[in-house]
């Protein structure tokens, strides 16, 4: 088996995870040119608003810009107050209704190791939407903040994948929770939302 990043990892699963739910490749920006960018196309329609279903049935309202064609850049403020829990440096306990806090509040518990399923469920949630990489910066930067890492999903996907991850995880050096390990419990806590019961499977 060869060694191989856990950054690598992690671009990999966000990578498949945004297949899952059928959207288009997104196009790229950079973190600088998605902060500076008031409004973003969306990545489904491709700013068009509509969509072509399959064979000759007519054009659809975009499912995922629900018809904008665009979206708006996130306002941090607003998804950081609406994901954080009663006690300072905790995530709030029920997922956020939101789409955008739902999805930074999912992917900072499985980049810290609290729920370490695929969180395909929060990536159906942000489909078409061109700031996901700024999304997905915040919730490594909060993962970080609240548990510690922003590594053990990564870790466990890695070793289910075949591949090694760094020795620093395994002897202790760096610490990450049970569940990035093989064989850990991959949900920490009983938050886990009953809309993500598939995940288990």
């Amino acid at each position: 088996m060869r060694k191989i990043e856990t950054s690598m990892i992690a671009a990999w699963l966000a990578r498949l995870a945004h297949s899952f739910t059928g959207c288009r490749p997104m196009a790229t920006y950079t973190l600088d040119q998605l902060k500076e960018s008031p409004v973003l196309p969306c990545s489904t329609c491709n700013g068009e608003g509509t969509r072509q279903p399959y064979g000759d049935l007519p054009r659809r309202t975009c499912y995922s810009c629900d018809g904008t064609g665009s979206f708006q850049l996130p306002d941090l403020q607003t998804i950081l107050k609406q994901i954080k829990g009663r006690k300072k440096g905790t995530l709030r306990s029920k997922r956020p209704k939101d789409s955008r806090a739902y999805y930074v509040w999912r992917l900072a518990r499985f980049h810290g190791g609290a729920d370490v399923t695929m969180p395909v469920t929060a990536f159906s949630y942000v489909s078409g939407d061109p700031y996901v990489p700024y999304l997905d910066a915040v919730s490594e930067a909060v993962a970080n903040t609240v548990y510690g890492t922003d590594a053990a999903g990564a870790i466990r996907w890695a070793h289910a994948m075949g591949h090694e991850v760094s020795d620093a995880y395994l002897d202790g050096s760096q610490v990450v929770p049970p569940s990035a390990m093989p064989g850990g419990p991959v949900v920490m806590d009983g938050n886990k939302p009953y809309m993500e019961a598939a995940e288990l499977i």
